[in-house]
């Protein structure tokens, strides 16, 4: 009889499900991350992109995410800014900049042991808040530009 390698390893299905369920939640928090950055950034003219948006994706590395998070999100932010800034566009602010920042900060202290769920949970608001205010300013920009 063929035993699987899991169970010769002292590993049943009850943690290997529960490896794949982490895993799967783990790329659901930063592929979503992943995918809005890309559109957004796709939606900035090139010459004011502050990173290619082919970048973003680099979110989906584990631990190196935690890091990245602090070069994705607020550069989407500075290339909504100098695409307005270009254009002499005043109305868009920051272009959420501060909320890309504090997103990223609550990014990194939900990895804290009771810290962790509260941070994770603010980042997740702020990362809505971000996303709606970066996909309205991306769809002012005219397709030609």
């Amino acid at each position: 009889m063929h035993t699987p390698i899991a169970f010769v390893y002292g590993v049943g299905a009850s943690e290997i499900l529960l490896i794949c369920l982490v895993l799967g939640l783990y790329l659901v928090a930063f592929a979503i991350p992943a995918i809005l950055a890309f559109t957004v950034l796709s939606r900035v003219p090139q010459s004011y992109r502050k990173q290619e948006p082919g970048l973003a994706f680099l979110l989906l590395i584990p631990i190196f995410a935690l890091i990245w998070v602090f070069f994705v999100h607020p550069r989407v932010a500075q290339s909504l800014q100098g695409y307005y800034a270009a254009a002499g566009d005043t109305s868009a602010g920051d272009c959420g900049a501060s909320i890309a920042l504090a997103l990223c900060i609550c990014t990194v202290c939900s990895i804290i042991p009771l810290l962790g769920w509260l941070a994770g949970l603010a980042g997740l608001i702020l990362l809505i808040v971000f996303y709606v205010k970066a996909f309205e300013l991306s769809a002012r920009i005219p397709r030609t530009a």
